[in-house]
């Protein structure tokens, strides 16, 4: 895909230190310090992640200007629904200086033509707000009522073992 110069395509092997280094300028914009060594450490990680699907938005010269990026996760089939995909975007991020120029829009489309055309029936992510509009230009909008989380950031505790740790109210 080509927006006046730039083009969009699926990222490579050869492709990783200029994903590694969007990311770098995503994490300083974002205020974090970026460790010595982070970019050989996200370069090895990224290789070795295979779920993992990546868009690059280079301009004529190379030059990284963009990057998408995110999990296919593949749906078992039950005895009522049939087996579906879902792609979870961890990622989308334009350089400050390509920024207004429709790089983020061709960044989604490349994904969800891709999505498409691979069975992938929902993308989601987490939006900051500086680009809701660009997501509901595309259709996005809120999940369902029925989509909770829960973020580990230690152990999970003991709740209900006694009853094979599942329940449907509030823990004791």
């Amino acid at each position: 895909m080509d927006v006046d110069g730039v083009s969009v395509r699926e990222a490579r092997p050869s492709d990783a230190f200029s994903v590694g280094a969007l990311h770098i300028q995503d994490e300083r914009e974002q205020g974090h310090t970026v460790p010595s060594g982070f970019l050989d450490d996200f370069a090895d990680a990224w290789l070795h992640d295979r779920a993992r699907r990546t868009w690059l938005a280079e301009d004529v010269r190379g030059r990284p200007l963009g990057v998408l990026h995110g999990t296919r996760v593949q749906r078992l089939p039950s005895a009522h629904r049939p087996a579906d995909a879902w792609f979870h975007v961890s990622l989308l991020f334009v350089t400050p200086d390509a920024r207004g120029h429709g790089i983020g829009d061709a960044l989604l489309r490349s994904l969800l033509e891709w999505a498409g055309s691979d069975g992938v029936t929902r993308v989601q992510l987490n939006a900051v707000p500086q680009a809701r509009t660009l997501y509901e230009r595309f259709g996005f909008g809120p999940p369902s009522e029925r989509l909770m989380e829960i973020r580990l950031s230690h152990p999970p505790r003991d709740v209900g073992a006694e009853d094979g740790g599942l329940r449907d109210g509030p823990p004791p």
